[in-house]
């Protein structure tokens, strides 16, 4: 894990989302990414695995299949490798090109993970990721685990990145690529409203809409369909919402046993993260939930504090406005933990 000088410096080496850089960028002497040599990569290969991230997120289901039905298109095999009950996500269910080819990890010639910031996120395909390997990603806090890395840190999401490489490429741009990279932009831009949207976040949707997706009903399904269960839980999640630091840090946390209470599981409450940065006046968000032996811990910002900083100084990271890590302790000492390094962060963006 990077330390917070570490993060202050790679996060000035980044490519900026202009265009995606050729050149190898440079953190701490390491070179982070050359599009070159990952196009050469992916030429060169015939059998090749895809990685995401534990519990992925519209972004890695969406990345991961557009780049798979790339590659296929190309003429080579590959398959996205999931973790049992990933397949029961809602972001599962919009994906296009399911169908598994029967490939097998030990057949691939080339290993790519896609959208994940460090190996431990890949949970029990890190130790398949060696050899041959790449990693594509957006997040600033990217820790060097493959030995070729395609990183933008401005990019919106990673499927904005997967754009850029089928344009490289020269690959032909389906639907049902288009489908899944507009799941990933979605999803990882709140429907092209977070700040990390930017002017060609929407260049690059209009080339998908081109294509024929049904973009609407991508959106509604997204954010305007809720099941019970996870109404159910928005429900309690407003109950148990925690206000902090004179109204400046709103707090949601749940256990297993509050789950088991309400008659729901962790995944219907997958939509809560932005809850507690909602309420009016509050600076940052902060969700809990419990998980294995300790607690994941969301940030989301609404301002300038970089919560990404405050992640990596727990061993975690992500975006500036969007971050996790997590904590082996009693949950009540989580959340004086995570209040106290908040309160400490918004000291040092009110001095600037």
């Amino acid at each position: 894990m990077r330390t917070k000088t570490e993060y202050a410096a790679h996060k000035t080496m980044l490519p900026t989302n202009k265009a995606l850089s050729v050149a190898s960028i440079k953190s701490g002497g390491m070179e982070i990414t050359m599009l070159d040599k990952l196009l050469n990569k992916i030429k060169e290969a015939d059998k090749i695995a895809i990685f995401n991230h534990e519990h992925p997120d519209g972004d890695a289901m969406g990345s991961a299949y557009a780049l798979k039905l790339m590659l296929i298109g190309m003429g080579k095999r590959a398959e996205v490798f999931l973790r049992d009950g990933d397949t029961q996500t809602r972001e599962f269910s919009f994906m296009k090109g399911k169908e598994p080819c029967g490939l097998k990890i030990g057949e691939c010639d080339l290993k790519i993970a896609v959208d994940c910031a460090d190996l431990e996120r890949l949970g029990s395909f890190a130790r398949q990721l060696y050899g041959n390997t790449a990693a594509i990603d957006h997040h600033a806090t990217h820790a060097a685990y493959s030995d070729t890395r395609v990183v933008d840190a401005d990019a919106a999401a990673t499927g904005e990145i997967i754009y850029d490489i089928i344009v490289a490429l020269g690959a032909e741009l389906t639907r049902d690529i288009a489908n899944n990279l507009y799941v990933a932009l979605a999803c990882d831009t709140g429907s092209f409203k977070y700040s990390c949207t930017t002017a060609k976040t929407h260049t690059v949707a209009a080339e998908l809409i081109k294509t024929g997706i049904d973009f609407a009903g991508i959106s509604r399904r997204l954010f305007d369909t809720n099941s019970i269960e996870y109404l159910k839980a928005y429900k309690s999640g407003i109950e148990r919402l925690e206000l902090y630091s004179e109204g400046r840090i709103a707090l949601l946390a749940f256990s297993d046993s509050d789950f088991a209470e309400i008659g729901i599981d962790e995944r219907d409450a997958d939509g809560l993260t932005n809850l507690p940065k909602s309420v009016e006046g509050v600076r940052v968000g902060v969700y809990i939930r419990e998980r294995g032996s300790g607690y994941k811990v969301s940030l989301r910002s609404n301002d300038e504090t970089d919560v990404a900083e405050i992640a990596m100084s727990f061993g975690g990271g992500g975006h500036v406005k969007a971050s996790g890590f997590s904590l082996n302790v009693p949950l009540d000492e989580v959340k004086k933990t995570v209040v106290a390094a908040i309160d400490t962060a918004f000291k040092g963006a009110d001095s600037e």
